[in-house]
């Protein structure tokens, strides 16, 4: 390089006659690239303890109800993060309060289905190996009194046995349903040997139980499998795919408010800005109540969801500045326009995860 490096800007590759400290044209710091570990400190620092960075300043706007927004507006884009990237990193943080917690189960199992399908089919075992015994017995000692001992031995036995396998949502026998734990419909069987189930991969009973089916019902077959033996995954994976559905919501959410206040002279972006500052502050605060399910009492849970609710209405009568009971009508138009889009990208969240993952 023929020029010196004190006279060019790296970022930008501006070039000027006198050596410069901070560039004139993108601010950046001159610099040759090197960095030392009091420089890397203070910046972070000044990106995360200073009060007066965007950070510090987007989190304090951020609580007030429609404030950030409406700084926005008025062209105050400097001073705050970008919206897109303040939604991107709530919902990041959502995400990873969800991975702290032990959401192990959909349906709330004390442990693994498949976990406890091999217990009950050791069970099953156990019985079967003492029913052998007790007809050993009557054969040896073939005495009325000893046969009903025996029976009534195996007959608690078989009770017990059985009560311990209705408890565990299991039935007594040498098959599984499917379908008992992942199908909608009542009444539908995907019947599998549990000897099969327990000892072949989904690949193996595919070939087993499907092999001349079409490719959905293989499909179908094998997703169901997957999810017996590990039903947490599915759930885990959901609520991954759920926060981005969530994202993909804004674009039709943002289109619901420009519909209600298109006599305004806002543009449909602006509506898109709103809706990223609204979903932000739930992003944030579910997850701070996320990572303290374990320590908040459960009112504080239902207060929460009141304040989420009342921080939206006020943040709509700010910005957009009608009464009261206007905004309070679209208030509840919103939420129930949002409400159906959420059920129907939850829906095809569910749906769409339990083919894929």
């Amino acid at each position: 390089m023929s020029a010196s490096i004190l006279h060019i800007c790296r970022n930008c590759n501006f070039e000027n006659k006198s050596p410069f400290q901070f560039c004139p044209i993108c601010g950046q710091k001159n610099t040759d690239g090197k960095i030392t570990f009091a420089e890397l400190w203070s910046e972070f620092k000044d990106a995360v303890f200073n009060i007066d960075s965007r950070i510090w300043h987007t989190c304090k706007a951020l609580f007030v109800p429609g404030k950030l927004t409406l700084e926005y507006f008025i062209g105050k884009h400097r001073s705050y993060v970008h919206p897109l990237r303040l939604l991107l990193v709530t919902s990041v943080l959502f995400i990873i309060a969800l991975s702290f917690q032990d959401f192990q189960s959909l349906t709330n199992h004390p442990y693994d289905i498949k976990d406890r399908i091999l217990e009950n089919y050791e069970r099953q075992r156990v019985f079967r190996i003492l029913a052998n015994i007790m007809d050993t017995t009557h054969t040896i000692y073939p005495e009325q009194e000893t046969k009903i001992i025996t029976d009534t031995i195996l007959t608690v036995l078989n009770d017990s046995l059985s009560n311990l396998l209705h408890e565990s949502g299991d039935h007594y026998g040498d098959s599984i349903n499917l379908n008992y734990y992942v199908s909608l419909r009542p009444g539908t069987y995907e019947i599998v040997s549990k000897r099969d189930f327990l000892t072949m991969n989904e690949d193996e009973l595919l070939q087993v139980y499907k092999k001349d089916a079409n490719w959905l019902e293989q499909l179908i077959f094998k997703q169901k499998v997957k999810l017996v033996n590990d039903e947490s995954q599915l759930f885990a994976a959901i609520m991954g795919h759920l926060t981005w559905a969530i994202l993909l919501m804004m674009p039709l959410l943002s289109l619901v408010l420009y519909l209600l206040y298109k006599r305004q002279t806002y543009f449909y972006i602006q509506h898109l800005i709103f809706a990223f500052h609204i979903h932000s502050f739930c992003f944030l605060l579910v997850a701070i109540l996320i990572f303290g399910m374990n320590v908040f009492p459960i009112w504080i849970f239902i207060i929460s969801f009141l304040i989420i609710a009342l921080y939206v209405f006020i943040s709509m009568l700010k910005v957009y500045k009608q009464s009261i009971f206007t905004t309070f009508l679209k208030f509840i138009i919103l939420n129930i326009s949002y409400g159906i889009l959420f059920i129907l990208f939850f829906m095809g969240t569910i749906i769409g995860t339990f083919l894929l993952f």
